[in-house]
């Protein structure tokens, strides 16, 4: 008959031991699959915050006047004035004696706040708009009631003498919205601000975590805006860089 032999403490100190070491193994491994799945969300939420960001930026910019793209020397800034509409004109603007062809869309109470480019430069004048006026800039006076008319003429909008200092090769003129819109990075965050002469800019937080504050490359030339956006995630850096189109020449 087999006598039944029990465990020696020896072994029992064995198991146990491996038992420690199991228990030790599975909860690191339980560690690094949370710290995992934890990362893989704040990385993904880092890059839909980023993604969204770059399509609000890109949208506004498709409607942007291209000579008022301006960057901050610390490229951790842009600002640039929407667009309201464009047309075409016929005679000499610097002279008064010029007809303008409306946009269509384009409302009396819109028209009456908006300002009229022709061929403006790109300079620094446009950081101050409207506050400041850039050249071949002039704000619109007064509007027909009734906009459907085929040509309005230069006093029709305008009350005093022309202002323009040079005639759109093309006869074009633009419609420019009366505020000036800016993204900047403050500290580590993304902020969008609307900027008007009479009132005070508002705020929006874009997005959050920056770990690069020089943000913006603008070429003039291509009208081409580089925006390269870092940010910090658990995971390691994000690193998302996008070319943006802006759409109205001069």
């Amino acid at each position: 008959m087999t006598k039944e032999r029990g465990f020696t403490l020896i072994e029992l100190v064995i198991v146990l031991a491996l038992i420690g070491i199991s228990s030790v193994i599975g909860l690191r491994f339980i560690s690094d699959m949370a710290h995992s799945q934890v990362a893989s969300a704040e990385r993904a939420q880092a890059l839909a915050g980023a993604r969204f960001a770059l399509e609000r930026l890109r949208r506004e910019l498709s409607q942007a006047y291209s000579s008022s793209v301006q960057i901050s020397a610390a490229q951790d800034c842009v600002s640039f004035v929407p667009v309201l509409g464009a047309g075409a004109y016929t005679g000499v603007v610097t002279s008064g004696a010029a007809h303008f062809i409306l946009p269509q869309g384009v409302a009396h109470s819109s028209l009456l706040s908006a300002y009229m480019a022709i061929s403006a430069p790109s300079e620094s004048a446009w950081q101050y708009y409207p506050g400041e006026l850039p050249n071949n800039v002039m704000k619109i006076d007064k509007a027909p009631l009734e906009l459907s008319l085929a040509k309005v003429a230069f006093s029709e909008l305008f009350n005093g003498s022309s202002e323009f200092s040079a005639d759109n090769a093309r006869g074009r003129y633009t419609l420019l919205s009366a505020h000036t819109v800016r993204y900047c990075v403050h500290g580590q965050q993304l902020r969008r601000s609307v900027n008007a002469q009479f009132s005070s800019a508002t705020e929006i937080l874009m997005l959050d975590k920056l770990s690069h504050q020089q943000v913006f490359n603008y070429q003039q030339d291509s009208r081409l805006l580089r925006v390269d956006l870092r940010l910090t995630t658990a995971d390691g850096e994000l690193v998302l860089v996008s070319q943006l189109q802006v759409n109205y020449e001069p």
